[in-house]
This record gives structure tokens, C-alpha cells and sequence, in this order.
């Protein structure tokens, strides 16, 4: 009896915990091996990884018009081309149904955000995270 209380109990604590937001850092690209604490590395066979962040495709539209004004988060910039003069007439395109590939996968020193699932025997690594004043910098 006193043991069934026991399952109970736990099972009752990991419901009310069924996932864990975890961060870590990629200390190995290929294969790919995660560090979320001092003594733990996570090799491949305890990690899913989400599909932007490894090479994969898309298929996108990319539309130009010169000087349209686009919002990006921290600053607003003008759409141009480094061939327009900026003169009359004005620059307008659409190419959709394009092949676009992202070769951009993780690699050594990316900071990464994962999810323990409950069980704690896989991890989802679901994005990349910057702090601080690394938000808007680019490389």
C-alpha cells in the first residue's frame, strides 16, 4: 500500500511538471553534443533538434520595391537594391515559388534553449538566445 502512495505521489509531482526550460551551450557541431550545466553535456542521441535550426529548405517569395520602408524590430530601414540609383523608375519585383536553403545549422559557442521532456531522458533544442546587448548586434 505505502508503495502505490508513493507511485502516486510521484506521478502526481511530474504532472504537475511535465517540461523544463533548460539553457545550454554547443560545445561540439557534428556530432552534436550541448552543455546545460557545469558536469552534463547532452550528446545526439538525447537531443531533437527543430528544423530552422539546422540546414534544411524552404520554399519563399521575395518581393522588392525600392524605398518601401520595412519595420525591423529595433530600427526602420529602406528597401533598396545596391544597383538602384534611387531614381525614377522606381525598382519593383516579385519572385515567388523560390528555393531558399538555409545552411546555417548550430555551431560551437551557440547558446540554445531546450525543453526536458517529462521523463528527463530527451531534450528539444528549440532555438538559439543572445542576452543583453548582444540583442541587436550582428556578426
Amino acid at each position: 500500500m505505502l508503495d502505490n502512495v508513493k507511485k502516486a505521489a510521484v506521478k502526481a509531482v511530474e504532472a504537475t511538471n511535465p517540461v523544463n526550460v533548460l539553457y545550454g551551450t554547443v560545445e561540439k557541431a557534428k556530432p552534436l553534443e550541448i552543455r546545460i550545466h557545469e558536469k552534463l553535456k547532452l550528446t545526439e542521441e538525447f537531443l531533437d533538434v527543430a528544423e530552422h535550426l539546422t540546414r534544411h529548405e524552404r520554399i519563399v517569395t521575395i518581393e522588392h520595391e525600392e524605398l518601401a520602408v520595412r519595420e525591423l524590430g529595433d530600427k526602420k530601414e529602406a528597401d533598396f537594391l545596391d544597383t538602384d540609383d534611387k531614381a525614377a523608375p522606381v525598382t519593383k519585383y516579385k519572385h515567388s515559388y523560390v528555393k531558399m536553403v538555409f545552411e546555417d545549422g548550430l555551431k560551437k559557442g551557440d547558446k540554445v534553449v531546450l525543453l526536458r521532456v517529462q521523463g528527463g531522458h530527451r531534450f528539444l533544442v528549440i532555438d538559439r538566445y543572445k542576452r543583453g546587448e548582444d540583442v541587436w548586434s550582428y556578426q
